[in-house]
């Protein structure tokens, strides 16, 4: 790996002045992607702990993913697993977006002016990693277990990143990779806002809190993907393609590992029968494919959908698109037939 950060990237093509046109977008977007950051952000300290894994939660648990009580045992190993696999990204996410903004230390380009790009990775680095900690903690307090996973396949996924591309080159393809799992927690966001429109029950507030760093996370990747990416080179864009098909794959490993061991320690399926995985497969399927486009271009989840996706959106969580801003609580009645519909 190169200890050089040069505006040349893998292609030895000069990049000067090659971001100027996009770079008053970029920062003016993220500067209001920012704005009220430390108002509207979550902490594991804001959180009554007790509250976690009452009997009544887990009734309530097993309502989101399985749509009736009755399943606490399956749903509770289902969140363990998702939201156990999910600190792991955030945590990658983390370390990753701080090793950018380490490359990007002397690389003084029209983006890289001024405080906007340092401060919105800053927020979002220090978001993921107080992320990954509440994850943690809510899978200890709902299942008294914690998954480990060969030291989570930590160094592999670092690896993909220990390149001599350009930092914006790694920063579109990291905030791809996050993309679709912060599309997939919204929908469930949405869910949940929907059964529980008071936000009485934990793991409502929680998602709820969550969504507020996501939101910004969401934009701060449409920043990337639809600013930021155009302005890359060919070379640059294809190079973002390949190491997002690189942390994909390891990230599908880390998945497996996940469910085997969470399934071993707590000895239950939480697969079969589910209809929330079954829907959070689909919908992750249906995002990673189609954000990108056969020529390359860079979509978002909203303009992907097509009514079949859209429809399934709906019937799991009463709101008909993903990250639409201002979406009022729905009540209970907004999401019928979940459970019977979705098998």
């Amino acid at each position: 790996m190169s200890t050089a950060i040069e505006t040349t990237g893998t292609t030895g093509t000069d990049t000067s002045g090659q971001f100027d046109a996009v770079a008053p977008a970029v920062r003016a977007e993220l500067a209001a992607v920012t704005r009220l950051a430390h108002i509207n952000t979550f902490h594991p300290g804001a959180f009554d702990w007790t509250e976690a894994a009452t009997p009544q939660e887990l009734a309530y648990v097993s309502t989101v993913a399985y749509g009736e009580p009755g399943h606490e045992r399956e749903a509770v190993a289902y969140l363990t697993k998702e939201l156990a696999q999910l600190a792991e990204i955030e945590r990658h996410v983390s370390t990753v977006m701080a090793m950018v903004m380490g490359e990007l230390h002397d690389l003084r380009d029209p983006i890289n002016t001024g405080h906007e790009l340092h401060h919105a990775l800053s927020c979002f680095a220090a978001e993921e990693i107080q992320h990954a900690n509440t994850f943690y903690r809510y899978v200890r307090a709902l299942s008294g277990s914690e998954p480990r996973v060969d030291k989570a396949l930590f160094d592999e996924r670092l690896d993909v990143f220990r390149t001599d591309d350009h930092p914006y080159v790694k920063l579109v393809a990291l905030c791809c990779s996050a993309y679709v799992g912060e599309s997939v927690i919204t929908v469930f966001e949405h869910r949940t806002d929907a059964l529980d429109p008071e936000r009485a029950r934990f793991f409502t507030r929680l998602l709820h809190t969550h969504g507020l760093d996501e939101a910004r996370h969401v934009k701060i990747d449409h920043v990337a993907m639809k600013l930021i990416y155009p302005a890359l080179t060919a070379d640059q864009q294809r190079r973002v393609r390949e190491l997002l098909e690189g942390i994909e794959e390891l990230n599908r490993r880390l998945a497996d590992s996940f469910q085997e061991v969470t399934e071993r320690i707590l000895g239950v399926d939480f697969t079969t029968g589910n209809p929330a995985a079954a829907v959070q497969l689909e919908m992750t399927k249906a995002f990673g494919s189609r954000v990108f486009a056969a020529d390359g271009t860079l979509h978002t989840v909203d303009e992907i959908l097509d009514d079949e996706l859209s429809a399934m959106i709906t019937a799991f969580s009463g709101v008909g698109r993903v990250h639409t801003a201002g979406i009022p609580p729905l009540a209970a009645a907004a999401v019928p037939h979940f459970a019977g519909a979705a098998r």
